[in-house]
């Protein structure tokens, strides 16, 4: 149902309605901290979190800066921190009140209030002048607790240095303004904060003044008018609607508000695990950048997704590096990354009963390497096209293809093996074989010799060489095992897994749950009981690399066995029913997706959102649901097969296609298509011209 439209605070316009379908309320009962994640602002260069006017102390460092790091005991580098901006000289006791983050215009409004009076707030960070924010509020007198600066009053200014040579500035103007209607009953407040952060240098004060003087010169009103014509913009060619299901479309906009806005669009995007809404995970880039952020990114908005790349691009010669200590060639990035791009995965952790567990991640799961050059084909699929990987992403390719040809071990019937790694079901360490890992290797393998191949050369060797190379990479990826079983059509995890104790998670418990804990590390390694999808996450990544017509009988075999004991793996599942075609199973599990993160499931929101979640549920309901896909740099195609469940009447969709927006609308086998150019796109396996006139197809 759609609310009355409202009146913002301070006399700078009116909200919008509050649809359902576009907003995300606060619930009564949910930790304050996962409310703090849910409707935190973010801009691509701050983060802030949804923290109380009145709290004088967050438990959760409530601003987050992009990029720029310090020194950590234990993680090695983490996200630095700036101080609070929005506390406000309030006397205790206010009612929490209703808080909405309404996604279409970015804005997080608050009204509470006893017999004192009513609070009301609005606050919300320009997209559109990222690392300014704005705050206005009115507060009745008889709420006020202490001064607030009248006109005249000199902005404040916070600088922080990291000894890793970044740094931050802040420069924060606070002013009151008389309140029509209500002379002296009610004060006004009026805040902009400025924000600047380098990851290699410290800026100055005066820089953020600066800044914080333009933004003041525009005024609050002002801002709020650029906000909402960037996400009108924004949203003209980056929505996802769901016709029946108010529920599934909110969460699928909250995903995409959240996504775009942990992402720089300029520069390098370091996207860590939970973005810019927490600090878990000190801010660390894992491969759920490269797997989960990234394919969303490549499809809405190209130049954040090529700031993702940038992030790796600068970080070769780190990765070159530690390929060189264990004597191989090319490069193997960090599990755990940051500032410097050396490894950053602690070497230990605590166990929920205080006992000391070595990780051994950042030392065997070495997947990502595989997913960088995964990451920098996508975007090519997208948008980039072969000039992309022929020129700044070739090193992204061909030093990974380098690392993999390295690592590979070669039996005496030929045959090509990978030795002790961890694959994405982090249960069971130190395997040989893991089939993820040996098909994504192959994978890497095989497009960095099609590079090679169509160039003639690759890092200034000489073009017969360089064939020759491609050539070795191709015989490499050939040799290597990879655990298929062709009668059954069923992949064996890694080496010996089939062997395992045969627990299903029925004899557990019902999933999501994190198994390790209920059965302990020692027993779960011993059963056949996994983390996450692994066989079936080639499968989503790359269905070309595996055998035709094996996904039905491998989610039979492994979706029973699976704990969903990560966040990114219902979502995952839910893309892989769907295109099975079973999309009422899907829904279930792209519904256990979205309580992960916005009902707190797992219960550890407070330390942020993640965003590998965040990006496996737009997936499910754009790759899963309606079936699309692009396939190759080289060969430009977009296909749409939709499969949806039967309670949603019509799925709708917009992206970008090679620049262009395409809009598309799913209802049941047929779709209707409209871009702004004409293009062609591949419906149910056939090619169907589309333009500016849309018209419905199949």
């Amino acid at each position: 149902m759609t609310r009355d439209a409202v009146e913002l605070p301070g006399g700078i316009g009116s909200s919008l309605p509050f649809d359902p379908a576009w907003c995300l309320e606060a619930t009564t009962g949910t930790d304050p901290a996962a409310v703090e994640s849910q409707l935190c602002l973010s801009d691509g260069v701050v983060g802030s979190r949804a923290v109380l006017e009145e709290d004088e102390d967050p438990v959760v460092p409530p601003v987050l800066v992009a990029g720029v790091y310090e020194p950590a005991d234990t993680v090695g580098e983490r996200l630095m921190t700036a101080a609070p901006w929005t506390g406000l000289p309030l006397v205790e006791g206010i009612p929490v009140g209703r808080r909405v983050l309404d996604l279409r215009d970015g804005l997080l409004t608050r009204e509470a209030g006893d017999s004192r009076g009513t609070f009301r707030s609005v606050r919300f960070a320009c997209r559109d002048r990222p690392g300014t924010l704005v705050q206005v509020a009115e507060v009745p007198v008889a709420l006020v607790d202490g001064d607030v600066p009248d006109g005249d009053a000199a902005p404040t200014t916070d600088r922080r240095t990291s000894p890793l040579g970044g740094g931050m500035a802040v420069a924060t103007s606070t002013v009151r303004h008389p309140v029509v209607g209500a002379p002296g009953s009610v004060v006004a407040i009026d805040r902009i904060a400025a924000v600047v952060g380098h990851p290699r240098r410290t800026p100055g004060t005066t820089e953020a003044a600066r800044r914080l003087h333009e933004s003041t010169r525009i005024g609050s009103a002002g801002l709020l008018d650029g906000q909402r014509e960037f996400w009108r913009r924004r949203w003209g060619v980056a929505d996802v609607e769901v016709v029946g299901d108010v529920e599934a479309t909110r969460t699928l906009r909250a995903c995409l508000f959240h996504l775009t806005g942990s992402t720089r669009r300029r520069g390098e995007a370091a996207v860590g695990a939970r973005g810019l809404t927490g600090p878990a995970y000190a801010g660390h880039v894992f491969w759920d950048t490269e797997a989960f952020v990234l394919p969303t990114l490549a499809a809405v908005d190209p130049a954040a997704a090529r700031a993702t790349l940038a992030y790796r691009l600068r970080r070769l010669d780190p990765a070159r590096r530690r390929a060189a200590r264990e004597g191989r060639s090319g490069a193997r990035f960090p599990w755990e990354s940051a500032l410097t791009g050396e490894e950053v995965t602690p070497a230990w952790g605590v166990d929920q009963h205080g006992e000391v567990i070595p990780i051994t991640t950042g030392e065997k799961e070495c997947h990502i390497t595989a997913m960088v050059a995964w990451a920098a084909w996508k975007y090519a699929s997208w948008h980039g096209g072969w000039r992309f990987l022929e020129g700044p992403g070739r090193p992204l390719l061909v030093d990974t293809a380098r690392y993999w040809a390295g690592r590979i071990r070669t039996d005496g019937d030929g045959r090509g093996h990978i030795d002790g790694v961890i694959g994405p079901d982090e249960y069971h360490e130190a395997v040989d074989d893991n089939t993820f890992t040996n098909l994504m290797a192959r994978w890497n393998l095989r497009r960095a010799a099609d590079l090679v191949q169509r160039t003639g050369e690759c890092g200034g060797r000489r073009a017969d060489g360089d064939r020759d190379e491609a050539a070795d990479w191709r015989r490499s990826a050939d040799a290597l095992v990879d655990n298929l079983d062709p009668p059954s059509g069923r992949y064996e995890q890694f080496a010996g897994y089939d062997t395992l104790t045969p627990l299903l998670m029925a004899d557990v418990a019902p999933p999501p749950v994190p198994a390790d804990i209920v059965l302990g590390h020692d027993r779960v390694r011993t059963t056949q009981v996994i983390k996450q999808a692994d066989v079936l996450m080639a499968h989503h990544l790359i269905p070309e690399g595996v055998a035709a017509g094996s996904l039905t009988a491998n989610l039979d075999h492994y979706l029973p066995r699976t704990a969903h004991g990560s966040s990114l793996s219902p979502g995952v599942h839910a893309a892989l029913l769907a295109r099975a075609g079973r999309p009422v199973e899907a829904l279930d599990l792209f519904r256990t997706a979205a309580a992960i993160d916005f009902d707190d499931l797992s219960g550890t929101e407070g330390g942020g959102l993640h965003m590998a979640n965040l990006g496996a549920i737009w997936q499910a309901a754009v790759r899963g649901f309606a079936g699309l896909a692009a396939s190759s740099p080289g060969n430009p195609r977009l296909s749409v097969d939709p499969c949806l469940p039967p309670s949603w009447d019509e799925l709708r969709i917009r992206v970008r296609w090679r620049g262009t927006p395409l809009r598309l609308a799913c209802r049941g086998d047929r779709v209707h298509l409209e871009s702004d150019r004409p293009m062609t796109v591949v419906l149910h396996g056939e090619p169907v011209r589309v333009g500016p006139v849309g018209r419905w197809v199949g």
